[in-house]
């Protein structure tokens, strides 16, 4: 499985998004041709087709997913990847996806082109490529630009040794997984440098979510500090999913990594120092945690600072 997953990774990279159908056909047929005489038990996920004809179900898959644009000419095109989904979000919040068990979240892929970036999220099942994604759920926060990403009924996160891939970024600053004491449930983080604009969209056979983000420098200058609510600083644990739970009620709650690696559980930020010190006494008067809570200052594009816990 890993050999087969290194090989469709570096397909991905290996093959330029054509102009026209015409010339995906050809280069898939030609592909098709070469690989027969290697293989006869390529794209097990496929297994009634020649090893020729899945080779050109490959290539076209590859080709609708990596260039979106693509989606609408070709999904009515038997055994294609279709395009299920652009998904549209409320409040930063968006998801899609149905409900399954026992996915690996098995590679992700970053691609460039133009002053767009894609990164591309790709799930198998029992050593399978999986014609469905599993119902996830993708929110968007500032301060700092961040987008975290929920996969239910994932019980495999292969996918987390492609963070240094998404690291060399020109958009992203960090990349991590987040604690969760669900044991069916796969979080994680991406952190931008920039201000940007997001779509995502959910495909099928094979199953894969595409994000492309792009640049948006005028927001960047528009933005003013903020105060956030939050805990102390704790290294990778349980401590962030007690926290997270005992916080549950509360509106904006999401773990975030510091400047220095350590964790912290947030409880929103707020406009004025005010307003989350308000918050941070009617937090405390409840006894919702047990644990201090700080008020950090933030500017749009920083990191949130260490506080070590007293």
């Amino acid at each position: 499985m890993d050999k087969e997953l290194s090989r469709l990774k570096q397909t991905y990279h290996d093959i330029e998004i054509p102009a026209e159908l015409a010339a995906v056909t050809q280069q898939a047929i030609e592909r098709g041709k070469s690989q027969r005489k290697r293989t006869i038990t390529r794209n097990r996920w496929m297994k009634t087709m020649s090893a020729s004809t899945a080779a050109v179900l490959a290539i076209f898959v590859i080709s609708v997913n990596t260039m979106p644009a693509f989606a609408n000419s070709l999904e009515d095109v038997p055994g294609l990847g279709k395009l299920v989904k652009i998904l549209q979000f409320n409040k930063g919040s968006a998801e899609g996806g149905t409900i399954q068990d026992s996915t690996d979240v098995s590679f992700i892929t970053l691609r460039q082109q133009g002053s767009n970036e894609t990164i591309t999220l790709n799930f198998t099942k029992q050593n399978q490529t999986q014609e469905k994604v599993n119902a996830f759920h993708v929110k968007f926060t500032e301060y700092p630009n961040t987008m975290t990403f929920s996969v239910g009924g994932a019980r495999a996160f292969s996918a987390v040794k492609d963070f240094e891939t998404l690291k060399k970024s020109e958009y992203i600053q960090d990349a991590y997984e987040i604690i969760t004491l669900d044991d069916s449930l796969i979080r994680f983080n991406v952190t931008f440098n920039k201000a940007i604009t997001y779509d995502v969209k959910e495909y099928a056979d094979p199953a894969q979510v595409v994000i492309t983000i792009t640049p948006d420098d005028a927001k960047e200058k528009q933005r003013q500090p903020v105060y956030s609510l939050r805990t102390a600083s704790h290294p990778y644990g349980e401590t962030q999913g007690a926290a997270e739970e005992a916080l549950l009620g509360w509106e904006n709650i999401r773990i975030l990594k510091d400047r220095e690696g350590t964790f912290f559980v947030e409880a929103g930020y707020y406009a004025t120092e005010t307003e989350a010190r308000a918050k941070l006494k009617q937090l405390e008067e409840q006894g919702v945690i047990g644990e201090r809570m700080y008020v950090e200052e933030r500017e749009p594009m920083q990191l949130p600072m260490v506080i070590s816990p007293e």
